[in-house]
């Protein structure tokens, strides 16, 4: 195996804790059944998709909320109850990947959103002690800017072009077993995140280890 120089990360249940219920509760609230979002959810081109890889703008993806529900709802009641849902950076990954970022290119590949942006990357500066989340990468794709969204091998390739990475010297880290199966596809090495496992265990695993100077 090739020496690992490149890491890409999966944001969500990788780094960042995510706790989906939450926002169904919150929306339950406010008159949207928790319910029909999950069934919506399965639905294909569904608006949190379309949300998602950029199809729709943040107002479209309210209004759908708007529709669904009986009451009134304020662009800030739904954008707290769609981030209810981030919970927040363990310290622990946060170190890892402040020393990770001095020894290896990083890079994040994310399924998100423009209103869950600026909730973690705040979240992200508390834990941090004030470094920002875009500081520890070599280069960010979301997918509602690329407009496109794993498992899509088509993302895979433009991160891959774009970078211009060797995939062969690269190693991605996503927790869904469809994301993992299309990066393994178009090339890249990959390792489907568990939720008992230890981060930096898993590196390890790799060769990858992380020394401070």
């Amino acid at each position: 195996m090739q020496q690992i120089k490149n890491i890409i990360f999966d944001l969500g249940s990788v780094l960042l804790d995510i706790d989906v219920d939450r926002t169904l509760r919150s929306f339950d609230t406010m008159g949207v059944s928790g319910k029909q979002l999950e069934e919506i959810y399965k639905e294909p081109e569904n608006f949190f998709l379309l949300f998602e890889k950029g199809a729709i703008d943040a107002d479209t993806f309210r209004n759908a909320f708007r529709t669904l529900s009986n009451n009134h709802l304020t662009d800030q009641q739904i954008n707290d109850a769609w981030s209810a849902m981030v919970v927040g950076f363990p310290e622990n990954k946060v170190e890892l990947l402040k020393c990770l970022v001095n020894q290896y290119d990083l890079y994040l590949l994310s399924n998100t959103n423009e209103v869950h942006v600026p909730v973690y990357t705040r979240q992200f500066i508390e834990t941090s002690g004030g470094v920002p989340f875009e500081d520890l990468f070599t280069r960010i794709y979301y997918s509602h800017d690329v407009k496109l969204s794993k498992p899509n091998p088509a993302i895979f390739h433009y991160m891959v072009n774009d970078s211009g990475i060797v995939p062969e010297e690269s190693l991605f880290i996503d927790d869904l077993q469809r994301n993992v199966e299309a990066a393994i596809e178009t090339g890249l090495p990959a390792y489907q995140y568990r939720e008992e496992d230890d981060l930096k265990e898993v590196l390890e695993r790799y060769g990858i280890r992380c020394s401070r100077s």
